[in-house]
């Protein structure tokens, strides 16, 4: 390899590592997060539990779009990019994989709720039905 192509392949590879580090998605819990939310208005909030458990109960202003059905990926790659966003499920297993995409898939701002809607339901923070 020569010298200019392992330098390319070195700054591309800085750059790679830079822009991951700058779109880190920032896991919290229930209460951490319910005290983000209270400050910022904007941030939208994505269930992505099935139909049955979003309406067993979910977060005021909750988005569903549950990770299981095929067109979950198209859904996803419609929002918006430059948008906050609070993501969780039932025990963080399909957030993961949800932010996981959304962060691989160009998404700057992004919170993981760690301790799922269960968490929010055990601290007593508010939810709908």
């Amino acid at each position: 390899m020569t010298t200019k192509r392992f330098t390319v392949a070195l700054l591309a590879m800085f750059a790679i590592i830079i822009n991951t580090s700058a779109q880190k998605i920032k896991q919290k819990n229930s209460t951490e997060l319910s005290q983000i939310l209270e400050k910022d208005k904007k941030i939208v909030i994505l269930d992505v539990r099935t139909p049955q458990e979003f309406e067993a109960g979910h977060l005021k202003g909750a988005q569903n779009i549950d990770i299981y059905q095929d067109n979950f990926y198209t859904r996803i790659d419609k929002l918006d990019k430059n948008a906050t966003y609070l993501v969780y499920c039932r025990t963080s297993n399909r957030s993961t994989t949800a932010v996981g995409y959304m962060q691989q898939n160009g998404f700057k701002n992004l919170f993981q709720m760690m301790d799922g809607f269960p968490g929010w339901a055990y601290n007593k923070l508010p939810y709908e039905k």
